[in-house]
């Protein structure tokens, strides 16, 4: 039997949970939705594709709650867009408005579906652009229904990897600044890049490539930059100069300066190429020559050229002294010299030497020699073909002389092919392609040589085309092998081998038909030319998995039902929330049962799902405070005030939360204030810190309390007879500009109690002579004078 106490204790609990469940009901009763906010407003889906919208109710106490499948979803044209509890599925091309609405409260969502682009295809590999210059990328999109669209760059979305070398809008490319950026394009799933080359000379070239200075000299050089297009530009002024040792000599836009004996390395660079100038600084003499480099012609009726070499010293004129000058050729089969003299002799490069004082100076000399070789529109590798009009192609050789000249000698170059079954060139440049085939063209002029490989026939590479396949349990789908050629493809599924890794699961014919026989994963091989390609394939498993939410926030003990959608390789979608496998890196912050989310303790978790071959990851977020603010940052009070403070923590979704009651109140000041739950009490005069802990976030309110503009008297000096009274009245004006009589709560003080004593604004005089009256109130103090006299 119980005893009467514990009886009284139980009937006494059941009374106390009645009553606060009676308070639950009623404050859920108050609390009003006052809007929905649905995560996206609109959505772009391409035909197949799945996209997921959440809702968040919004209540007349501040509060939120994840609402999407509590929610009704109604679609204008389901033919075109479907809804389900946040999940929208794309059905056909065109425009639809998607409504949800939940307890009153409705949002439309715009949704805009476009044909799923199979390929996407430009028109070049890469760009060479000038600074300012502009060039355009044109994009051409395949779609699943094998229709094209040429002008596919005005809807695509377009980057950049460096903004400060190239800018691209609609597929209109800015060269910025010399550099290598890569523009990419993107629509849909499908992506393409472009390489950019902004500024990027082939070389640069100085006029002068020894110089000799005496202190304090200067002398000045030319930097010429050649394009891959041929065309040149002086860029002296735009390179970048630095110099080895600055001290020796130093360079500003070209201008050369001698400083200090000795030898200096100047280097001008430009775009991604550089040159470099010997500096030799004496304070004794230097020797000069007026060209350094000489370039012959043997057909030239004349092939000599004087050269004069000047000796400078610091303290007097330039000297003449080729005659005195000890010349010699490194090569005499190509040119002599004879003071000065230089005579060509055949074909080849010399450098000619002239040594004076122990002063050397060298002269570049080149005859018939060419300094560089271009074959026009080649760089290492060209398609062709036995037949069409790719069957023959013209070549052009261009030679660049040392003086800058160029010329086309196509002719006079020797040229030869590697395997001429394959291709043919002609002493004039042709080619002609007979056979499928690999075969190296050279052509040599000057002494310079050239090479590039000719593919006949033979593509570039061989590719599947897509990356992997989905097919349901008795369905089919088809795989392609592409040839590419350059910017082009050829099917030649006919002429590949094909295979099943598991026949049990997916078959394949001859042509490429894959049937799915039963669901599991299989590898499709296909075999061209020595090469395999391997083909992924899913039969009747989800090629796509989408859940409704990818990020929950949640208090303790509060739960969240997630919804997940598979897709199959038809586009078809299936809630399979209960089939998944569900799993919490963490079940101490938050664990997950059937797709239903419970917070357990604050801190962040990942909650994955996986159905078929497919896995996704939702973050949860358990009572993460990301900051919390109080209703009033500073407070000034009087003694005897209480004010209510309010704390709001805004989660990491930016929900907010009134946590008054949940906080840890404190006050550096017991004297001056007492808080508890956020009511903070005014207790004397003087400054507190309030503090308020949620989580890990702390906030603090300044607090002044009896804080005073000035204190004042009714009167500031008296004049008193011995045993007289008078009595003084102490004014408070704070700082909110109100007024109190603090005449007893004030502390008064007589300096000298002989002549006048104080009690609560009462001055006795006493005897003879001056007092001063303090008057001391919340750390401020006045004072009044007396002056006492005889009866």
């Amino acid at each position: 039997m119980l005893k009467p106490r514990l009886t009284k204790y139980m009937v006494m609990m059941l009374v106390l949970m009645l009553s606060i469940s009676n308070v639950g009901l009623a404050t859920a009763a108050e609390k009003e939705l006052s809007k929905i906010v649905v995560s996206k407003n609109e959505m772009s889906l391409e035909v197949g594709d799945s996209g997921s919208v959440t809702v968040t109710g919004v209540y007349s106490d501040n509060t939120s709650a994840n609402v999407t499948i509590s929610s009704s979803w109604t679609s204008s044209d389901a033919s075109v867009a479907s809804a389900y509890n946040g999940s929208i599925t794309a059905k056909k091309e065109g425009t639809a408005t998607v409504t949800v609405a939940y307890q009153g409260q409705s949002q439309p969502i715009q949704i805009k579906v476009t044909k799923k682009v199979k390929a996407l295809s430009k028109n070049v590999q890469d760009l060479d652009l000038r600074t300012g210059d502009t060039k355009d990328i044109v994009l051409t999109a395949t779609y699943s229904d094998n229709s094209t669209n040429a002008q596919a760059a005005s809807s695509a979305e377009w980057s950049t990897s460096d903004e400060k070398v190239a800018t691209v809008v609609n597929g209109k490319v800015t060269g910025q600044s010399a550099g290598t950026a890569v523009i990419t394009a993107k629509l849909g799933s499908q992506s393409v890049a472009v390489d950019v080359s902004v500024e990027v000379v082939k070389r640069v070239d100085v006029d002068k490539n020894q110089i000799n200075l005496l202190l304090k000299q200067q002398e000045s050089v030319k930097l010429t930059a050649t394009y891959p297009d041929g065309t040149t530009k002086d860029v002296t002024n735009l390179a970048e100069w630095t110099s080895s040792n600055e001290k020796v000599a130093d360079v500003l836009k070209g201008n050369i300066t001698g400083y200090l004996a000795g030898s200096a390395k100047i280097t001008g660079k430009y775009g991604t190429k550089s040159v470099s100038i010997d500096v030799d600084v004496d304070q004794t003499s230097k020797l000069s020559v007026a060209k350094q480099s000489i370039f012959f012609r043997l057909s030239d009726t004349n092939k000599t050229a004087t050269v004069a070499v000047t000796a400078s010293y610091p303290n007097s004129s330039d000297v003449n002294v080729t005659d005195q000058a000890t010349w010699t050729s490194s090569n005499e089969q190509v040119a002599t010299v004879f003071k000065g003299q230089i005579t060509a002799a055949g074909a080849g490069s010399t450098t000619i030497k002239a040594a004076y004082s122990g002063k050397t100076v060298e002269i570049a000399v080149d005859v018939d020699t060419a300094r560089y070789l271009d074959i026009k529109d080649i760089t290492d590798k060209l398609a062709m073909s036995v037949t069409g009009d790719n069957k023959t192609k013209q070549l052009t050789a261009n030679a660049e002389y040392i003086d800058a000249s160029k010329e086309d000698v196509t002719s006079k170059a020797t040229w030869t092919s590697s395997n001429a079954d394959i291709v043919y060139v002609s002493s004039g440049g042709e080619l002609i392609a007979y056979k499928s085939g690999t075969a190296t063209i050279t052509a040599a002029y000057g002494g310079k040589t050239v090479k590039f490989t000719v593919n006949v026939d033979v593509p570039d590479k061989y590719e599947m085309d897509k990356k992997k396949a989905t097919v349901a349990v008795g369905g089919t789908t088809s795989a392609k092998v592409l040839a590419v050629y350059g910017e082009t493809s050829k099917d030649v599924s006919d002429s590949a081998t094909w295979s099943s890794s598991s026949e049990k699961i997916a078959e394949v014919d001859s042509k490429g038909s894959i049937t799915g026989v039963a669901t599991g994963k299989a590898t499709i091989t296909a075999k061209i030319e020595g090469k395999t390609l391997t083909l992924p394939v899913e039969v009747g498993m989800a090629s796509g998995l989408e859940a409704d939410v990818n990020f929950v926030v949640l208090s303790a003990k509060e739960t969240q039902a997630i919804v997940l959608t598979g897709t199959d390789g038809d586009g078809n979608t299936k809630d399979v929330t209960a089939d998944a496998t569900w799993k919490s890196s963490n079940a101490r912050v938050a664990d997950v049962k059937k797709g239903v989310i419970t917070g357990n303790s604050s801190g962040k978790a990942n909650i994955t799902a996986e159905y078929g071959s497919q896995k996704i990851t939702i973050q949860v977020e358990v009572d993460v405070i990301s900051r919390i603010e109080a209703s009033e940052p500073v407070l000034s009070l009087k003694s005897g005030d209480t004010v209510d403070l309010k704390l709001i923590a805004t989660l990491s979704d930016g929900s907010e939360r009134d946590v008054t009651d949940k906080a840890e109140w404190k006050t550096n000041s017991y004297k001056v204030a007492q808080v508890t739950k956020g009511k903070v009490k005014a207790l004397s005069s003087g400054k507190a810190r309030i503090t308020a802990k949620y989580g890990s976030k702390t906030v603090t309110i300044a607090l002044d309390v009896d804080t005073l503009k000035y204190l004042q008297t009714d009167k500031v000096t008296l004049t008193m007879k011995v045993g007289d009274k008078a009595t003084v009245v102490a004014t408070a004006t704070y700082m909110d500009g109100s007024e109190a009589n603090v005449s007893k709560p004030a502390l008064w003080t007589s300096s000298r109690i002989a002549t006048a004593s104080v009690k609560d604004g009462i001055i006795q005089a006493n005897g003879k002579g001056k007092a001063t009256i303090t008057i001391s109130y919340a750390g401020v103090k006045t004072k009044v004078n007396v002056v006492v006299e005889d009866k």
